[in-house]
This record gives structure tokens, sequence and C-alpha cells, in this order.
């Protein structure tokens, strides 16, 4: 996993790089579902990156939510309600995936 002192950015090359490094298939695969929303270039990610920090807002992030349960086969309990969008966290829905990922794996 990505440490909270570790530095990404979200260009292809430094996400080439993160998997080469060992950043695990469910990081990665989310550093290219979240490029795509992206407002700026080479914005810098770890785990601690806040949605605000990355300019993705709320809405960008239910199109990533709903992209992420395309793309993984997983229903993502999300509540924005819970915590505001913009103070969501890379690593917060890295945590959200694996959960998912996990009970469906009970489930099968």
């Amino acid at each position: 996993m990505i440490s909270s002192a570790a530095v990404v950015t979200t260009n292809p090359a430094a996400i080439d790089a993160v998997a080469a490094a060992g950043a695990d298939d469910v990081e990665v695969r989310l550093f290219e579902i979240f490029r795509k929303y992206l407002k700026v270039e080479d914005v810098r990610w770890d785990s601690a990156t806040t949605m605000e920090e990355a300019q993705i807002d709320s809405l960008d992030l239910v199109e990533v939510i709903f992209e992420i349960e395309d793309q993984f086969g997983v229903e993502v309990n999300f509540n924005a309600n819970a915590k505001p969008a913009a103070e969501t966290t890379f690593g917060d829905v890295v945590g959200l995936i694996r959960s998912a990922l996990a009970a469906k794996a009970r489930r099968a």
C-alpha cells in the first residue's frame, strides 16, 4: 500500500513506477480511474490526499464511484452525508474498495 510518506504523481509513468514499487493492483487501478477526473495535470497523491486537494468535486466523486463499481464488480457503500466528499481521502476510497472486495470474496 502507498504509505502516507510515499507521494506519487498521476502521470502514467508515475503510476507505472508505483506499480513497480509494490503498490497493489487496487491502488494502481484507482489511480487510473481518478486520473480521468482530474482538472489539473500532475496532481501529487498519497493516502491522505483529499478530494478537495485533488480538485475532485462531489459530482466527480459520484462518477468515480460508479466507474469503480463497474471495474471492480462491487457495490460501494459510500455515504456522502457521513463525511463531506471534499474531506474524503484517497486512502478512504482504497479502504472502501478493499472492504467491498473482501465482502464479495466472503460471499463467493
